[in-house]
């Protein structure tokens, strides 16, 4: 008796029919432009589309960066792993023009709260991710370096954690008040740092 082969199931189309993550980048660069155009025009922005563009820089920054490929995962198809990398270079770029501009126009950067809440995202996330880099792009060619790798990897994870326990420890005991905003902004810096490292960990 045959045996039955199972069959493959058919993927359900991308929405709307356009290539995989168009959606995705599309919101991303129009949350993008209007926060822009928002500091630009009346230096504030409701604080739902400043959420908003981070959650959109998360999603980029972080879930893209360590995206395998494997059975079920469309390897292969031409263009489909540079989408993620095009968007972060344009939301990178976006975000560098808009500090640079409002600089050339005289504009105080610490004056902007949310861009500088934004720009802590981003910087904890580059830093993580240009040390890793640094510490795993040879690890594998020596014990030496390996374990060095490893050390760093150690000394990360136990730094994102003391200082996450402490900083939670502050704003449930009430305390955040008496180091301004040092904790506030330092976790935001910290656990940032922590996912940018992991993009390059292997």
């Amino acid at each position: 008796m045959a045996a039955i082969v199972p069959s493959t199931p058919v993927p359900l189309p991308e929405p709307l029919r356009l290539p995989r993550g168009s959606v995705h980048g599309l919101l991303a660069i129009v949350l993008m432009g209007t926060f822009a155009y928002l500091l630009d025009r009346d230096s504030s922005a409701p604080q739902v589309l400043v959420n908003a563009v981070v959650v959109c820089l998360a999603f980029y920054f972080g879930s893209h960066g360590t995206a395998p490929t494997g059975p079920g995962t469309a390897a292969g198809v031409p263009g489909q792993g540079r989408r993620p990398r095009i968007v972060r270079g344009l939301l990178l770029l976006g975000f560098g023009g808009l500090a640079g501009w409002l600089l050339y126009s005289g504009r105080s950067i610490e004056g902007l709260p949310q861009l500088v809440e934004v720009w802590e995202v981003l910087g904890g996330y580059i830093l993580g991710l240009t040390l890793s880099w640094a510490f795993h792009r040879r690890a594998h060619e020596t014990d030496a370096r390996r374990r060095l790798a490893t050390v760093f990897r150690d000394l990360s994870a136990l730094g994102a954690i003391g200082f996450t326990l402490f900083a939670c420890y502050a704003m449930a005991a009430g305390l955040v008040s008496a180091f301004g905003q040092t904790v506030e902004q330092g976790l935001s810096l910290v656990i940032t740092y922590y996912f940018g490292s992991r993009v390059i960990a292997r």
